[in-house]
Parts: structure tokens; sequence; C-alpha cells
């Protein structure tokens, strides 16, 4: 697809999962967009990267005490570390944006369209990061700034995110130090100092009925009138671009 803000894009990918590069494969070809896949960090890459103490503490107080914590606590870490590797090479290289997908991101049919107006509204703005998809959680904000952009704050999710390289350093610095999961990182510390933008409709979501390696539960959804509607209508209004 031709016209957008951003010339490298890159899926990450656990060897294992080639269930998930098949599905996020096809249906990126579905919507024209070009990215390679990245190799994600797993569990037994860690080594002697251990996980930080204050993620330990702060997993504990969301989830309590569970059979599944010290999973949970290891792949959030290595999750991380596959992010950070991505935006780690793309300051290596000089590059002015990457975008990162997981391989549970499923675009929606009108993205073509959608995609490649956003990217012109983007033009002359000053940004930091600009999600495809996300959840806005409690306290955060929502402002339209053109017909496909929002300025927004506490985007919960890190499935399609583009990041600019103004803030690759600050996100390689922070994010580990945190003791927050990287998504949460985003949404509460990032996006509180860093002007973050997000595309409207929503171009990108979870894949339902998928195992979560981290989670370790399969998504099912969750119907919302709302949501629904507004799906609906971008359908309507979008379609079906070709690209």
């Amino acid at each position: 697809m031709t016209g957008l803000c951003f010339e490298h894009a890159f899926v990450i990918n656990l060897d294992h999962r080639t269930d998930r590069w098949a599905k996020i494969s096809e249906n990126l070809a579905q919507v024209g967009i070009v990215a390679e896949r990245f190799s994600a960090t797993g569990v037994d890459d860690l080594l002697n990267d251990r996980p930080s103490m204050a993620l330990k503490h702060f997993l504990q107080r969301v989830d309590g005490s569970s059979p599944s914590a010290e999973h949970k606590l290891q792949t959030t870490w290595a999750c991380m570390r596959s992010h950070l590797a991505i935006i780690r090479l793309a300051r290596d290289a000089g590059w002015p944006s990457v975008l990162i997908l997981e391989d549970d991101c499923e675009f929606e049919p009108f993205t073509p369209v959608v995609l490649k107006r956003a990217c012109e509204q983007l033009q002359g703005r000053e940004w930091a990061a600009l999600y495809l998809g996300g959840t806005l959680k409690k306290g955060g904000k929502k402002a339209a700034i053109s017909a496909n952009l929002c300025e927004v704050s506490r985007v919960r999710l890190a499935h399609a995110y583009m990041v600019n390289a103004s803030v690759y350093q600050q996100i390689l610095d922070e994010a580990p130090e945190s003791g927050l999961p990287l998504d949460w990182y985003y949404s509460e510390v990032l996006q509180a100092s860093a002007n973050t933008l997000m595309v409207r409709p929503v171009l990108a979501r979870q894949r339902l009925f998928d195992m979560s390696d981290i989670e370790q539960v399969e998504r099912k959804p969750k119907y919302k009138t709302r949501q629904a509607l507004q799906r609906w209508w971008a359908r309507m209004r979008y379609g079906r671009s070709s690209y």
C-alpha cells in the first residue's frame, strides 16, 4: 500500500506459533500491509535476564496469588523484551518510525482507505506514538484533531502501534525500570508526557478465540452495543476498499 507513514513494520511471533503467523500473514495481505516476522523472545531465551522485582510486585497486586503467576511474570517480561528489541533496531538504523504488531492482531477490511487518510492527516504534526487499535481506560482522553486522528491518553494494549524516533530512547530507558507491563508503561507513563494519537475508526483488534500466551485464556467476544454500531458504521462508510 502506498502513501503510508511508515517504511518498516514487524510482527512479533514466537517460533512455535506458526498458526498465528499464518493467520496474520493472510490478514496483512488482504489489507496491503507489508511486515517482516520478528522472532519473539521466549521465556527460555531470557536466561539471566530476570524480570524486575517491581514488575513481580505489580502483577501480584493486580492479579493476586495464583498457580500461573510465575508464568505470567516471565511471559510479560519476555513480551516487553521483544517490543524493545524492535525499537532498539529502529533506533540503531535511524528509522523515523516503526510499526509494531503482535501476531494476534487482526485488521478491519476498511483499513487501506482509513490508514492512508490517517497518514495524510499526520503530516506536519508532532507525535510520539500512533495507535491503530487499543482500549481507552477510565480517566483517559480522546479528542478528535482531524477526520481520522484523535489525541488520546491512557490507551492500553500494544498489539498494533507506531513509534516515532523522538521517543525511541525514552522508551528503552524507562520501560524496563517502570515496574509495569509494557502496555501499562505506555498508558500510565509515556502517554502522560508524550503526544499520543489514535486512528479512528479503530483498525486493529485482538483476534477472538485465540489462546493468549501470557494470560493462558482464550479471548471470547464481549458484545458492546456502542462499539458494534461504530464498527458497522465504519464498514458502511469506508467499505472494503482495495489498496
